[in-house]
């Protein structure tokens, strides 16, 4: 019979505070971007394009560093995962109740976490090179 992780109920209550706080910021950054969308309106159409400039870009800025901290989280949590040869890795407090990987299955699932890690982290990369490609654009003056 297989060992089983228990969850950990402080982990879940933890987690869905986050979600909700998450979701109430998402709610205020709409209604913010809103007004925001607004006044670029009735701006001047250089001013208005300095404005959204900078709007995307801090946008496209914090996407692609939550991008890549997931992508590095991922890798850090399967080479941990392969240097214990354990999934999930000793200490790790999961949110429901997992089997535990020994050996080569949790080796593998490593191995997985790493590729999805460098996935993501490349993702940033293309994420941030696309988006220096559209503010080029938009500094150019082409609407």
């Amino acid at each position: 019979m297989a060992d089983i992780q228990r969850a950990d109920d402080r982990i879940r209550r933890l987690t869905v505070l986050a979600l909700a706080v998450v979701l109430l910021g998402g709610a205020v950054l709409s209604v913010q971007f809103e007004a925001w969308l607004a006044d670029v309106r009735s701006m001047p159409v250089e001013v208005a394009r300095d404005s959204r400039t900078r709007v995307f870009s801090w946008c496209v800025g914090i996407g692609t560093v939550a991008i890549a901290l997931a992508g590095c989280h991922f890798w850090w949590w399967g080479k941990r995962v392969q240097r214990t040869q354990r999934f999930p890795p000793p200490g790790a407090t999961v949110l429901h109740d997992t089997v535990i990987l020994s050996g080569h299955a949790a080796a593998s699932r490593g191995a997985l976490l790493q590729i999805f890690g460098v996935v993501l982290i490349l993702c940033a990369v293309a994420v941030a090179i696309g988006s220096w490609w559209v503010l080029k654009i938009l500094g150019s003056g082409h609407d």
